[in-house]
């Protein structure tokens, strides 16, 4: 499979309900692109603006990582898996793409944090994890709703009582959904169906900034206004209630 030349991104966002949620499609990813584009998109400054925001996210929500331990699913190829070892997690990494998991290893020197290629639909922890987070992942790895409640029950029964998970995931139910087709509202419900409390939800990554900007490597001089502009529409003018391309979702396990 091919996945980094312009027509073979356009031929596979028009397929992606069908190859974003196989493995074969992020094992290409990581073997074609460079950087951070591995698991993320073709412009690189784009990517690193993203995890920007993804630490302060991170560092908004949850303060303190020191000696938490932390399921992270679809860790890709290790970037927030490192962010999260940095701060003293001790971090369990999954992911269904083995080439991206050997690219994750490679960050890491000297031992690295427990990384194990498997798919979400098989984890089968019970009562391990002080926390879960995902960036992107459960939104592309399900294609309907009972696989997402699947994930969800997994995701309590491997968190410990009093657990917490943060997901930040693409949401929509119309033309920006990557595979599951599914309203904010309706996600939130499932994971109050899955037993979750939900604490806090809020837009990130404002999504015409990365329509603009995601498919084209556009230098930062361009990448940086543009995507700066977007993020103060969605601060100052939507609250940070509309408009992400993303919703950070953070919520307790009460049992």
């Amino acid at each position: 499979m091919k996945v980094s030349s312009p027509l073979a991104m356009i031929r596979n966002r028009l397929q992606r309900e069908r190859i974003y949620c196989t493995a074969e499609y992020w094992d290409a990813k990581a073997t074609e692109h460079a950087g951070d584009a591995a698991s993320m998109w073709p412009n690189n400054n784009l990517n690193a603006l993203y995890y920007e925001e993804i630490a302060e996210t991170y560092a908004s929500k949850l303060p303190d990582f020191s000696g938490l331990e932390v399921l992270e699913v679809g860790c890709g190829t290790g970037r927030n898996t490192k962010f999260l070892a940095d701060r003293g997690a001790k971090v369990t990494g999954v992911d269904f793409s083995e080439k991206a998991i050997a690219r994750a290893r490679e960050r890491f020197h000297g031992e690295p944090p427990v990384f194990r290629v498997q798919s979400i639909f098989e984890i089968e922890d019970d009562g391990v994890f002080d926390l879960a987070v995902s960036w992107g992942t459960l939104t592309i790895a399900c294609r309907e709703r009972a696989q997402l409640e699947d994930v969800m029950r997994r995701l309590r029964r491997a968190l410990k009582p009093g657990g917490r998970v943060l997901l930040l995931e693409p949401i929509h139910k119309g033309p920006l959904h990557r595979v599951l087709k599914m309203r904010e509202r309706e996600f939130l419900a499932v994971m109050r169906g899955a037993g979750f409390r939900i604490d806090d939800v809020h837009h990130m990554h404002f999504w015409p900034a990365r329509l603009a900007l995601a498919f084209v490597p556009w230098p930062e001089s361009v990448t940086r206004p543009v995507y700066f502009g977007g993020q103060w529409v969605m601060k100052h003018l939507l609250r940070q209630r509309r408009g992400g391309d993303y919703q950070a979702i953070l919520a307790t396990n009460p049992a």
